[in-house]
């Protein structure tokens, strides 16, 4: 901690996530952003024009430097490895953006680094965090759902260095979709088996290597089955939603804030909970609360978690590339 008992902050990756997290973290009195490192000029170059905050060409230097008591690795999926392997090696806390990492094995490798330096972790699987969500995972753990749907179709991504590009970015179902799949697992309980559909040649932009279109069907471990559909190929509006339904039991989100409306067999009216605007704020409070406190249970994510997540997606993309069921357990 700094003098004034603010909790000292470093980032790793500057991009537009990154700068998210960084304006709400202004604004919390007791956390001071000491550093950034990140390899483009230009995001470092914003960076400082922006938040005045000192970057770092070397992870090394930038903990010996600053003596972090927290980071945010805010990294494209291909890029992870090397900024855990800092946090670790230095003992300290991180905050870690979805997805965290291409595939298992590094994702493995990380994860057992972490359970043998004992750190804190927490990934940004930030619906977790909602009103709404956590009321129907009490009413869901009452009267459990047979069927489960969901979807996250919108516009195509455009001018984007490397989103497009399925090497790098493990396409929708990994970079965006992640979040409607940990909504699943939080909310229902862990997949068993998924069977995955793609279809492709409707966009036709430059370095568009990505479906255009999946739908993922799975079977739950509990007995219920689930459908999430994907799109990026989708110009006219946005629409992001997860329903939940069984014999006594009826829950709906809509919208990225996740807008919810809950009805069970023993409530007398449908409870409807807007979705939190500043949800950021509300998931970063959580992580700096559990440093300062040096108390991760208010953490709904750690990196275990995350990885079962992380599993989830890369199923649902080796039944793509396969075009056979897939078990988790093969995974």
């Amino acid at each position: 901690m700094s003098q004034e008992g603010r909790t000292r902050v470093v980032f790793i990756g500057a991009g537009n996530i990154a700068t998210q997290h960084m304006r709400y973290l202004k604004g919390f009195p007791d956390v001071e952003v000491v550093g950034i490192y990140d390899t483009s000029d230009a995001s470092v170059n914003r960076w400082k024009a922006e938040f005045g905050v000192e970057s770092y060409r070397s992870l090394g230097r930038m903990f010996e430097v600053t003596e972090p008591d927290a980071t945010f690795i805010c990294l494209p999926p291909y890029a992870h490895g090397e900024a855990e392997a800092a946090c670790i090696e230095h003992h300290t806390p991180f905050l870690v953006e979805k997805p965290l990492a291409k595939d298992m094995e590094l994702a493995r490798k990380i994860h057992q680094s972490v359970k043998d330096s004992k750190i804190f972790t927490s990934v940004a699987y930030m619906n977790r965090y909602r009103r709404g969500v956590q009321e129907a995972k009490r009413i869901l753990g009452k009267y459990p759902a047979s069927l489960i749907s969901g979807g996250w179709v919108t516009d195509t991504p455009r001018n984007h260095p490397w989103i497009t590009r399925k090497e790098l970015s493990g396409g929708q179902l990994l970079e965006q979709t992640t979040h409607l799949f940990d909504m699943l697992r939080y909310l229902a309980g862990e997949v068993d088996s998924v069977y995955a559909y793609g279809t492709g040649g409707f966009v036709t932009e430059r370095d568009y290597e990505i479906e255009d279109a999946t739908c993922v069907v799975m079977r739950m471990n509990g007995g219920a089955v689930a459908s999430i559909s994907s799109s990026w190929s989708s110009g006219l509006k946005e629409s992001v939603y997860m329903n939940f339904f069984g014999p006594d039991v009826n829950v709906e989100f809509r919208n990225w804030e996740q807008d919810a409306r809950i009805a069970a067999r023993d409530m007398p009216a449908p409870l409807e909970i807007p979705g939190d605007k500043d949800i950021f704020a509300i998931e970063d409070r959580a992580f700096i609360d559990a440093v300062r406190k040096n108390d991760k249970s208010g953490i709904l994510s750690d990196y275990e978690d995350g990885v079962r997540s992380l599993k989830l997606s890369l199923a649902a993309n080796e039944s793509l590339r396969t075009g056979k069921p897939v078990s988790l357990r093969d995974i």
